[in-house]
C-alpha cells in the first residue's frame, strides 16, 4: 500500500514556522514586517525545487529580501505541524510543491520501497520457531531482566 498526503499552508502559516525556526536556531532575522511572501522554481540543477522569499519592510520604509532554500522551509514546516500535533510519519520523504499558490508539504510513504515477502506459518522449518516455553525476546533485549 501507498500512502499520500498534502498538508496545504497559508502565507501566514509559512512565515510563522519559518520566524519560529530561525528563532529557535539563533539564526539572524532582519528587523521589520514581513510584507509579502513569493515562491518560485529556481532556474539550474534542481528545477523541482522552490525557493521562498520574504520581502521584509523596516519601520523606516527600506526593504529587505530574504531568500529562503527549500530544505529550511521544509524543516520548518515539519517543526510547526510537531509543534501543534500534526501527525507526521518518520519514516517517509516530505516535499514541497505548489498547489494553485498555496506551498504544499507532501508526504509520501512506501512508494520507494520494494513489497515485503510474507512467510506463511506452513512453510516455516519445524526447527525454525523459538522452542515452547521460552522467551520470544531476543539476546539482546534479554539482557538486563
Amino acid at each position: 500500500m501507498k500512502e499520500l498526503r498534502c498538508l496545504v499552508f497559508t502565507d501566514q502559516e509559512v512565515v510563522r514556522a519559518v520566524l519560529d525556526r530561525r528563532r529557535r536556531v539563533k539564526d539572524t532575522l532582519p528587523v521589520g514586517t514581513v510584507s509579502k511572501v513569493a515562491y518560485h522554481r529556481p532556474e539550474g540543477s534542481e528545477p523541482d525545487g522552490i525557493e521562498t522569499r520574504l520581502t521584509i519592510t523596516d519601520d523606516n520604509g527600506a526593504v529587505t529580501e530574504l531568500g529562503l532554500p527549500e530544505t529550511e522551509v521544509t524543516a520548518a514546516l515539519v517543526a510547526y505541524c510537531m509543534g501543534r500535533r500534526i501527525p507526521l510519519p518518520v519514516a517517509s520523504d516530505k516535499m514541497l510543491h505548489l498547489i494553485n499558490g498555496a506551498l504544499t508539504l507532501m508526504i509520501t510513504m512506501n512508494f520507494n520501497k520494494a513489497p515485503r515477502l510474507v512467510v506463511t506459518a506452513g512453510s516455516e522449518g519445524a526447527g525454525s520457531g523459538p522452542a515452547p516455553g521460552s522467551d520470544r525476546l531476543s539476546p539482546k533485549r534479554r539482557i538486563g531482566r
